[in-house]
């Protein structure tokens, strides 16, 4: 089921709204919270139960631990609670399950900042560690004690439960505020935070689960997270009778001298992708090389001027279009790629040299599009686009998505590890992949897949679906985190396709 990906202030909000206009007292918010991470922890990790040691810190998150701790004593378990900081200067609903501890005989220590290395001998006799030492409101660098007891949770031997996130993390962007602890399990509350879903947050959180603290979260955020369970919702049965006709007909502008494998590679993902027919439109310095190499794909002749009626002319008869997978980045290819860019009257899905000639005339030419366009750079073609560094767009890979959305008009998929999809006030993760898909001729496999997609599907569906149906493929293809190639992960969309349908039994998600 799609779910949404709270910011910092999304995830504020739902408290507020839950206390403020629900009349959900915070008191029970934290209760709730605390008994679904007990909860969790009790399924995962039940068998190392016999020592928890429960670290928090002085704010509300800390709560959230201490509720923990007293529901696992009353389990008849021997947890031990420490604070970070002074008792004395808890305040609200955090001070309350703090001081219920006591009256309950549970044992507690408090370590002040200045004294943190202590914990470590705590840790010592742990079976599992739980880190409640900041939340999602952290939005600074972790120094002094604080940044002691999270590096002596880190070195812990038992497993490491975060609460919310890993303490240190950057809940909007999954960036490290100096020092972040790698967690097995982060329960985390109402619904997903951004930061858990992008690197190097992903590394840190370990396996992710919400706990539902009982308020309403749809709604309440622009983002969500997709996965493979999502595709059924996009991609639907073919009807009996269908044939080529009716499946449409893409065709792909590519392949200069050197470069004709990106094109075959984009039109055969295509055609395992479902497209009906398949035309490349060749170069005439690179069509003979093209026909050599494919049998069910169909090539024609790119005229010798690039102008709107030339283009109009070759998107006759077809439903979308890829433009780039080796393009070439001479005169001819620019003056092709800004044509259809402009131009084709049906979606376009704008891919590699593609994306290099858009981005010198700028991103807000897009806008006067005539059609639909689909972007899909990777890290350093998003830098190139927004004039970045390749570092900058990654330190904030949801805001560099967006404002290329926003500057373009159109809808974007920002490669990468959790790709992410962005498209009107909207932004999409696909929760899916694999390091192995990190070799060349990927992104051509992608730029057809979503070609086929978006003969059916408005964009950004066909974006998240195509992100969807790649990241899944090169999974099911690889046997490992390396060695795979794109050819390969092209030829698996089929069987990813099957498994969604229900025509093969032997998911490996469900074994």
């Amino acid at each position: 089921m799609v779910q949404p990906l709270l910011t910092r202030d999304e995830s504020r909000d739902v408290d507020r709204a839950a206390m403020e206009e629900l009349g959900v007292p915070g008191l029970v918010l934290m209760e709730n919270a605390g008994r679904g991470a007990t909860q969790a922890v009790c399924e995962v990790f039940g068998d190392c139960l016999g020592r928890v040691v429960l670290l928090g810190g002085p704010g509300q998150n800390g709560g959230d631990a201490w509720v923990m701790a007293r529901r696992l004593a009353l389990q008849g378990h021997r947890p031990l609670a420490v604070l970070i900081g002074d008792g004395s200067r808890l305040r609200g609903d955090a001070q309350s399950n703090w001081a219920l501890l006591g009256k309950l005989g549970v044992e507690t220590i408090e370590v002040s900042p200045e004294h943190a290395e202590a914990i470590g001998e705590h840790l010592r006799s742990a079976t599992l560690v739980v880190d409640g030492l900041f939340g999602t409101g952290l939005d600074r660098a972790v120094a002094g004690g604080y940044a002691v007891a999270i590096a002596a949770m880190d070195e812990a031997s038992a497993p490491l439960v975060s609460l919310d996130l890993p303490s240190g993390l950057d809940a909007d962007t999954g960036a490290v505020f100096g020092i972040a602890p790698h967690a097995a399990l982060t329960v985390t509350f109402a619904g997903h935070k951004r930061g858990l879903h992008q690197f190097p947050g992903v590394e840190h959180a370990g396996d992710v689960h919400v706990a539902d603290i009982g308020v309403p979260v749809g709604g309440s955020s622009g983002a969500s997270l997709w996965a493979r369970g999502d595709l059924g919702t996009l991609i639907a049965p073919r009807a009996g009778d269908a044939h080529k006709g009716t499946n449409g007909h893409l065709l792909v502008i590519g392949g200069a001298p050197g470069k004709t494998g990106a094109a075959v590679l984009a039109g055969r993902a295509a055609f395992r992708a479902g497209a009906g027919l398949v035309t490349i439109g060749a170069r005439a310095d690179a069509r003979a090389a093209l026909e050599e190499k494919v049998i069910e794909l169909m090539t024609t002749a790119l005229p010798p001027d690039a102008d709107q009626a030339g283009v109009e002319s070759l998107c006759e008869g077809k439903r979308a279009v890829v433009v780039g997978p080796g393009l070439g980045l001479d005169e001819l290819g620019r003056s092709w790629a800004h044509a259809f860019a402009l131009h084709a009257p049906v979606t376009a899905v704008i891919d590699a040299d593609g994306l290099t000639h858009v981005a010198e005339d700028g991103l807000a030419a897009l806008k006067g599009a005539r059609a639909p366009r689909i972007l899909t750079p990777h890290p350093g073609g998003a830098a190139r686009l927004l004039g970045q560094s390749t570092p900058d767009i990654q330190a904030n890979r949801f805001a560099a998505a967006e404002a290329l959305a926003n500057i373009s008009g159109q809808v974007v998929i920002l490669k990468g590890a959790r790709s992410i999809v962005a498209g009107a006030d909207e932004l999409r993760v696909c929760a899916e992949g694999t390091p192995a898909l990190g070799v060349a001729g990927t992104g051509d496999v992608l730029s057809g897949v979503v070609g086929a997609l978006a003969m059916t599907l408005s964009p950004i569906d066909a974006a998240i679906a195509g992100a969807l149906l790649h990241a899944l493929a090169g999974v099911e293809a690889s046997v490992g985190d390396r060695g795979l190639i794109a050819s390969e992960v092209a030829d698996a969309v089929p069987l990813v396709l099957a498994r969604q349908q229900g025509h093969w039994a032997d998911d490996p998600a469900t074994e």
